[in-house]
């Protein structure tokens, strides 16, 4: 008996050796075939943008292996996340995520899917708010912006692109650090606050700061709430050099894999995807585009998301 256990010890242990081993060759060799890599946004859009300049430039850096982007909007992104959420765990199949978007959307209800059931693999790029007026306004700067609200003796009226979105959670966070009120209206889409903002229908908007390029005499952008300033606008003071206090709420443009996924496997996609994002070919498809480029590894990743879900959290449920 102790010596059929003996030898069961000898065969499992085997077996495990061949398999670390197994899973230790399937990583040096990845990929040895084409990846996909899932945008839950329909072509065009600024999350398909970030994907489409990673797939130019990464076969360099993948085995000679492409990146081929998929696009399977809805749900607000997350019918993709929850495609690539149940596909096997081989690194085949990942998901470019508006990272910001997920992370709000769970902190106010669970949805399909949440960043909690995939491993970080790197952040290449983010979306950041701006503040805008119309070009007609009398408010010329942030600084005379946050004098009028304190001022005011009736609400100011200010554009989102919907209760519990980046861009809504972004102006509460200014509001609030400030002690502002202002009546919130929601809208559909960035482009339709922009139009508001333009039309006069509200007084002030926080939108993604890219859209002002382009529209320079119909709304005027007061400052970006970054610590940067941003690639589209590089003329806009941010709100930090401006000593205006905010909490900062963007989207992180996050690679994600499912969350069986190895480590190792998971390491390796990291590695690359990092140095896709430091390439001049990237970063150039980007700033044609007027979007800023970031380059954070998996724990880097990971660490901005569980900050995002820490810090927005209480600011939802704000006007």
């Amino acid at each position: 008996m102790k010596f059929r256990s003996r030898i069961a010890s000898l065969v499992a242990g085997t077996a495990l050796a061949l398999s670390a081993t197994a899973t230790t060759a399937v990583a040096a060799d990845f990929p040895d075939r084409p990846i996909n890599l899932i945008v839950g946004y329909k072509a065009g859009g600024g999350v398909d943008t970030y994907a489409r300049a990673l797939a130019k430039v990464a076969p360099q850096y993948l085995n000679d292996q492409p990146v081929v982007v998929v696009n399977k909007p809805g749900g607000g992104g997350l019918i993709g996340g929850r495609f690539v959420a149940d596909q096997p765990p081989t690194g085949y199949s990942l998901y470019l995520s508006s990272a910001g978007s997920m992370v709000l959307r769970n902190l106010a209800k669970r949805q399909v899917v949440s960043s909690q059931d995939f491993k970080q693999v790197a952040t290449i790029g983010e979306l950041t708010a701006g503040v805008f007026v119309p070009a007609s306004s009398e408010i010329k700067t942030l600084d005379e912006l946050i004098a009028k609200l304190q001022s005011s003796d009736t609400k100011l009226r200010w554009g989102h692109t919907g209760r519990g979105n980046v861009w809504h959670v972004a102006g509460v966070g200014l509001l609030d650090k400030n002690g502002l009120k202002a009546k919130d209206v929601p809208f559909k889409g960035g482009s339709g606050v922009r139009s508001a903002v333009i039309s006069g229908q509200v007084d002030f908007a926080v939108i993604g700061a890219h859209l002002g390029r382009g529209f320079e005499k119909d709304i005027r952008q007061l400052a970006v709430l970054s610590d940067s300033r941003h690639p589209a606008v590089p003329e806009i003071p941010t709100a930090a050099e401006l000593n205006v206090e905010y909490t900062k709420v963007s989207s992180p443009i996050v690679v994600m894999a499912p969350k069986r996924v190895s480590d190792a496997t998971v390491g390796k996609l990291s590695e690359a995807i990092t140095a896709i994002a430091k390439d001049a070919r990237f970063a150039e498809v980007l700033s044609n585009a007027g979007l800023p480029t970031v380059s954070l590894d998996a724990s880097e990743s990971q660490d901005l998301i569980d900050n995002a879900r820490a810090n927005w959290k209480p600011l939802l449920g704000a006007k």
